[in-house]
């Protein structure tokens, strides 16, 4: 085996790698002779490269000096390299661009929109689906723990008692971790601010494998007891923000929710943790959790502390798998820790089991919106970017028919198809490679503007363009170059050769008619598919301000602060939140003020089980859920929500009355289906657990509204009286008929007033409140509405430019029939049915595309269906109309041909 043996001795001795890497920067006509004679002189030193160990300097010195001699001789004759094929292609398909600039602006322009539109959302999925977690070392191995429900529910947080026997009876994880979002009132050189952090187990840092910038990180031993160790951890990018970069700042006491927490060490620059789209600023330890979560960590009705209470739970859970445990492996383990449970806490873990996922987006939960969202908008901009290749080779087939005498030239004279071919294909990639640097500016941009955006808590929105995106940008400029130039090029080099060479126009006939009415066809389904989705999204953007959010955000205000993180007791929060209340009625303008702990719509909204009286009390798990908030007085007026019977909580519903609720339409519906439910609704009773599981007399209905996000369906709600359920959480919500930035100026005057240490958040109307979950729509109905005109755009100038290619090759055929006696408008009305047949058949397919692909929208949709007829035959009924036109004008304008001329004409 001659060959195998040539491949082995090739492998096995470094210096042949050196020879043929040299070798391609040699000319090709001198790569043969160089490299004989270069590997001849090599192996005439095989017995100093033996002894390489042996040899003296002045050998060794030599030996490297005449190695890199030959790389030197390799680049002395690159200017002889410019006789290569490669560079004379690129030369004349320089000029030949240059000759074309319309077409070359139209193609770089439209290819650098669909390139950088892609290579913008694959920013996205990069950063929240495919980029490695910085500083988190052998992330592969490290997996979210979720609990899931006889029912299917997902649930990604746990209680700290099911995770401590978790952590401590499973033999599968080398490190099972446990961390909290923190909220937190930080005060330092007389600066009140709100940050967001983590409480996290003692071995967070250790399992993940983060090492201190300075200082050192938290240990397991500052873990285990409540309350014992005030210490905080700080980001890299808290330190050099807030302090400087200062060294002292180890060491340093910061005041957190009015107690002193020692500053111990820097977290290393870009850690982050397992939430890619989270940003922290402080780590606290879990054992805190009684000063950094003061609410939280209170005992509820049962009167067990968060360390006991197996009940809900906020603890996100996480573990690094041990050497040798796959994840099938952990799973089945950790689900047999979960029977264990289920038998000896059957109240609170019955039916539950434990399954792996991978981290990040704060779970399966996350993920799943984040992958739909991207999964739609890379969908779009796919489209666009197919639609732009059509259009091109569109352009570049009648480009290619205008040349085919130069072409049938070339191919007389000796050249190959394939020569012409790659010469045809290396245009193709200037245009491309132009687009593409022009595609990466604009990502650029886009993704620079996305990390401007100031977005709640520490969320991430900055989009980094690495390595992987750089790679996606180049392997879809090169993909783009093919999908436009491969089949002009292959239909323009197959000329009849006798008949191109006499430039006779009936030598065309009409073999290529079908490529270009099929690509004509492609150009009107797929901009009917972007135009349908983009009326669709607008059409629901539109519908969105008439959706009953259950309340009326216009002329509204609302200003956050969180008392228990200030350090705040039931007896001083109660006491402020009247004052603050008293201040802000006070306000001139001021209509109605309220305080509650929630303004809707927010994702993080308490969910509680609903037991009804006189009703079996059903297991956990299986009890109805209802979302659940605490209000003031005036809260709903406030709001604009309407009571639709009963009455509003009044200053009477204190501990000493009987507990009441308001709640919605659809609470009163589940639990009371009854006819007339709103009415009979009033004066039932249920319990919440909390409060050892006290009746609760319901005294109101209010409308239903949007509580999580404005595409759900209507879900049970309940409000309890703001000073029956205490809440440190407190939000004020104005109603003016005043200025609102003068309004939400005046009650930041009076909170500063009533305690100027207290940190203010989320100071905004209750107009720009709607802004975040209207953001997803907002963002495809800008996209498609921009892709939309540009697919229109698209689809006029392609079906233009082939029907005035078709007149101008029919000439002849016209006159002749003008000069037998047709009528013009015979004509013109044959020229239109064969220009608008493409356009109908593309219309059909695109209609039948758009029924199937906007379905995935509905979750971005607003009050709209996705088969909505009216947006459907309108976008249909716009683009045919765009199409006759396009078809039209050329039309006409042949029946304005010179007769003498067109018959003289073959």
């Amino acid at each position: 085996m001659p060959g195998h043996d040539h491949r082995k001795e090739f492998f096995s001795r470094p210096h042949l790698w050196l020879i043929a890497l040299a070798g391609v920067i040699v000319p090709r006509r001198l790569r043969a002779d160089w490299r004989q004679e270069w590997e001849a002189e090599l192996r005439s030193r095989e017995a100093l490269l033996a002894d390489w160990d042996r040899l003296d300097w002045r050998n060794k010195f030599d030996l490297l000096r005449r190695s890199v001699g030959a790389f030197l001789d390799a680049v002395y004759l690159q200017p002889r390299r410019q006789e290569d094929e490669m560079f004379q292609d690129l030369r004349y398909g320089y000029r030949m661009l240059l000759n074309n600039r319309g077409l070359t602006a139209v193609a770089v322009i439209t290819l650098g929109i669909g390139i950088g539109a892609n290579t913008a959302i694959f920013s996205l999925i990069n950063k929240a689906l495919l980029r490695p977690l910085p500083v988190v070392a052998g992330q592969e191995r490290v997996f979210a723990v979720n609990h899931t429900t006889k029912r299917g529910w997902v649930f990604t947080t746990f209680s700290y008692p099911n995770y401590r026997d978790l952590r401590d009876r499973n033999d599968v994880m080398a490190g099972l971790i446990a961390y909290e979002f923190a909220p937190a009132n930080l005060s330092y050189d007389g600066i009140n601010e709100r940050v967001w952090g983590y409480l996290v187990s003692g071995n967070y840092f250790e399992t993940l494998g983060a090492r201190a910038a300075i200082g050192r990180l938290i240990s397991p031993e500052e873990d285990r007891l409540p309350g014992a160790h005030p210490v905080v951890v700080i980001s890299h990018r808290c330190w050099q923000r807030r302090f400087g970069g200062d060294l002292s700042v180890v060491g340093r006491e910061l005041i957190v929710n009015g107690r002193a927490f020692t500053v111990i060490g820097v977290a290393p620059p870009q850690f982050i943790g397992l939430e890619v789209s989270y940003a922290p600023e402080v780590w606290f330890p879990l054992m805190m959790r009684g000063v950094i979560r003061r609410s939280a960590a209170m005992p509820q009705g049962s009167g067990k502390s968060w360390l006991e209470d197996r009940e809900g739970g906020e603890l996100f859970v996480a573990g690094r798998l041990k050497p040798g445990v796959n994840p099938t492996q952990a799973e089945d383990a950790l689900k047999t820790i979960a029977a264990q449970l289920a038998t000896e806490h059957p109240n609170e873990n019955e039916g539950k089991t434990f399954e792996l996922s991978t981290p990040g987006l704060f779970g399966e939960v996350g993920r799943r919106p984040v992958v739909g969202f991207s999964g739609v908008l890379m969908g779009v901009v796919a489209l666009v970017l197919l639609l732009v290749c059509t259009n091109l080779a569109n352009l570049l087939l009648a480009r290619a028919m205008d040349r085919r005498k130069e072409i049938a030239v070339r191919l007389a004279l000796g050249a190959s198809r394939w020569r012409v071919v790659r010469q045809l294909l290396t245009e193709s990639l200037l245009l491309s490679l132009c687009g593409g640097a022009l595609g990466w500016w604009l990502a650029v941009q886009l993704t620079g503007a996305a990390g401007e955006f100031k977005a709640p808590m520490a969320l991430s929105t900055e989009l980094n363009m690495d390595w992987r995106v750089l790679v996606f940008a180049i392997a879809i400029t090169f993909l783009t170059s093919a999908a436009f130039g491969l089949l002009p090029a292959l239909q323009a080099t197959r000329p009849e050769l006798v008949p191109a060479l006499k430039d006779e126009a009936k030598s065309l006939g009409y073999r290529r008619s079908w490529l270009r009415g099929a690509l004509v066809v492609a150009q009107v389904s797929l901009s009917l598919v972007l135009m349908i989705s983009a009326g669709l999204m607008l059409r629901g953007l539109r519908r969105s301000q008439y959706i009953n959010l259950g309340f009326n955000p216009q002329h509204a205000v609302k200003l956050s602060v969180n008392l228990d993180l200030q350090g705040y007791d039931r007896e001083r929060g109660e006491q402020f939140q009247r004052q603050l209340l008293d201040r802000v009625r006070a306000l001139p303008g001021v209509r109605a003020a309220g305080v509650g702990n929630y303004v809707p719509p927010d994702l993080h909204v308490a969910v509680l089980q609903v037991r009804i009286e006189g009703r079996p009390e059903a297991r956990s798990g299986e009890a109805p859920l209802a979302g659940s908030a605490s209000a003031s007085p005036g809260y709903f007026q406030a709001l604009g929500a309407r009571l639709f019977a009963g009455r509003d909580f009044a200053e009477q519903d204190d501990e000493r009355s009987l507990r009441v609720a308001v709640v919605n339409e659809t609470f009163a519906r589940s639990f009371w289906p009854e006819q007339n439910a709103i009415n009979a609704a009033v004066g039932k009773r249920f319990s919440l657990p909390d409060r050892d599981n006290s009746l609760i007399q319901v005294v109101g209905i209010v409308e239903d509204g949007k509580y999580r996000n404005l595409s759900e369906a209507s879900r049970p709600f309940v409000f309890t009286p703001l000073n029956q359920s205490y809440n440190g959480l407190t939000t004020v919500v104005a109603r003016t008929s005043s200025d609102e930035a003068n309004t939400i100026a005046a009650i930041h005057r009076e909170l500063r007033q009533l305690d100027p240490h207290l940190p203010i958040y989320d100071a905004k109307t209750l107009t720009e409140h709607l802004e975040l979950p209207l953001l997803p729509a907002r963002i495809t109905a800008s996209m498609l509405g921009a892709f939309g005109i540009l697919s229109l755009f698209l689809a006029a100038v392609g079906v233009f430019g082939v029907m005035s290619y078709v007149v101008s090759r029919r000439a002849h055929e016209i006159g002749v029939r003008l000069a037998l006696g047709a009528k013009p408008g015979a004509v013109l009305q044959l020229l239109l049915r064969q220009g608008m047949t493409p356009v109908a058949i593309g219309v059909a397919i695109g209609l039948i595309g758009a029924l199937a692909l906007t379905r995935l929208m509905s979750s971005l949709l607003f009050g709209v269906s996705p088969t909505d007829p009216l947006t459907f035959a309108g976008v249909a009924l716009l683009l045919v109309t765009v199409a006759l036109l396009a078809c039209y004008l050329p039309a006409r304008r042949a029946m304005k041909v010179d007769l003498a001329a067109s018959l003289r004409h073959e």
